[in-house]
């Protein structure tokens, strides 16, 4: 099967290079589930990207970037080009995604192809529902967050959002949840809560023994308290935390203060990784907001399950049911709760919990590997092209 994917998502060691010059940095969140979902849809199908960067004014000291072709093994990129300037968010953007659509379709000539595409930007959904019309083929659209639940998006963007995504033909979808909010859940569509992909076993960093968290830095997923939480711990290691958001100059503020926070600022994926497989536990502190937990699913537990360490973590109803007996689950989300958890966790037979931690390892891989979910996908995707 021919699959075309609309994204953000660039070849990875370009992404790496992009995001070490940028003056301040994209959010890798989207980059690093849309290279996986690339490389899931490549094992058994011919696959193009058109990659519509991250991109805004004073990302870069230039505000353009050229369009341009690349490729990653078998997989070719298509990269449009970028202005920072609102006459071309306004009357270029969408055409200049459907126009290096039919760059990547020349591949394909007798137009046998299916389109994915990433609904939350608008421009590029525009762009790619505009280009699957004009070739008469299938678009689905990839549903990975509610745009009414994203920081700092005007309401009437995400009413744009939806009303475009509406008028795709099938969907893949992170959660029953969204499918329900997109209003969609009557279309063809596949669910799966995320998506592992193996990691090569790094060297540990010489920091010595800690914990770790690694994510967007903002309150609403439990960062500020995790600090106090762990400050107020019995736990004589340090708290590691890598990521990037409004909440970075808070947590340089507690590294002044407490010897055992340690920030590390916004990471490459591969020194993530390496974090994580050598802390004595990765912790996920994201509240339980009901509405929430029904939409969205947090991957960042996913990828510490696929560590192999032990994992602290709030109970994700999803996640809960099918890791019960793997995770050192936090029975209350509030300080004192994480605070109580943090404590036991030390007092546990370590032995156990690690190898509590293999087991969801190999469980995580054999339910959201990149292959195995790969295959189920593409079935669908099939099935809609069929």
């Amino acid at each position: 099967m021919n699959i075309i994917v609309f994204t953000s998502a660039m070849v990875e060691s370009e992404f790496a290079k992009y995001q070490n010059e940028a003056i301040f940095k994209p959010n890798p969140s989207n980059q690093n589930f849309y290279s996986k979902l690339i490389k899931a849809l490549s094992f058994k199908n011919n696959v193009s990207v058109v990659s519509h960067r991250p991109f805004s004014k004073g990302m870069f000291e230039d505000n353009y970037l050229e369009r341009r072709q690349t490729s990653d093994g078998s997989v070719k990129y298509f990269y449009t080009r970028l202005e920072a300037n609102r006459s071309y968010k306004v009357f270029e953007e969408a055409d200049e995604v459907t126009y290096m659509g039919d760059k990547a379709a020349q591949d394909f000539p007798t137009g046998n192809f299916v389109v994915v595409a990433d609904c939350l930007r608008i421009n590029l959904a525009k762009g790619a529902l505009k280009f699957a019309r004009k070739h008469g083929v299938k678009i689905v659209g990839m549903l990975t967050d509610n745009p009414f639940n994203l920081s700092g998006v005007k309401r009437s963007y995400a009413r744009k959002v939806m009303k475009t995504a509406s008028k795709f033909d099938g969907f893949l979808s992170l959660s029953n949840g969204l499918l329900r909010a997109f209003h969609v859940n009557s279309k063809p569509h596949y669910v799966f809560e995320g998506l592992v992909d193996e990691t090569v076993e790094t060297r540990k960093q010489p920091i010595g023994n800690y914990y770790f968290f690694g994510g967007s830095l903002y309150e609403r997923y439990g960062v500020k308290t995790l600090i106090h939480s762990f400050i107020e711990s019995n736990i004589p290691e340090k708290l590691v935390i890598a990521g990037s958001g409004p909440l970075r100059e808070y947590i340089f503020q507690n590294t002044e203060k407490n010897s055992r926070i340690l920030y590390l600022s916004q990471l490459p994926k591969e020194k993530v990784y390496g974090l994580e497989q050598h802390s004595i536990a990765n912790i996920n502190p994201r509240p339980l907001i009901k509405k929430l937990d029904e939409e969205s699913v947090p991957s960042k537990l996913l990828e510490y399950l696929a560590s192999g360490t032990p994992t602290i973590s709030t109970k994700h109803p999803a996640l809960y049911e099918i890791f019960k007996d793997d995770v050192f689950w936090i029975e209350d989300d509030s300080a004192s709760g994480i605070k109580r958890a943090l404590n036991s966790f030390i007092i546990q037979d370590q032995a156990k919990l690690k190898k509590r931690a293999t087991t969801a390892r190999v469980k995580v891989y054999e339910i959201y590997g990149v292959k195995n979910q790969g295959e189920r996908i593409s079935y669908f995707l099939h099935s809609i092209n069929s």
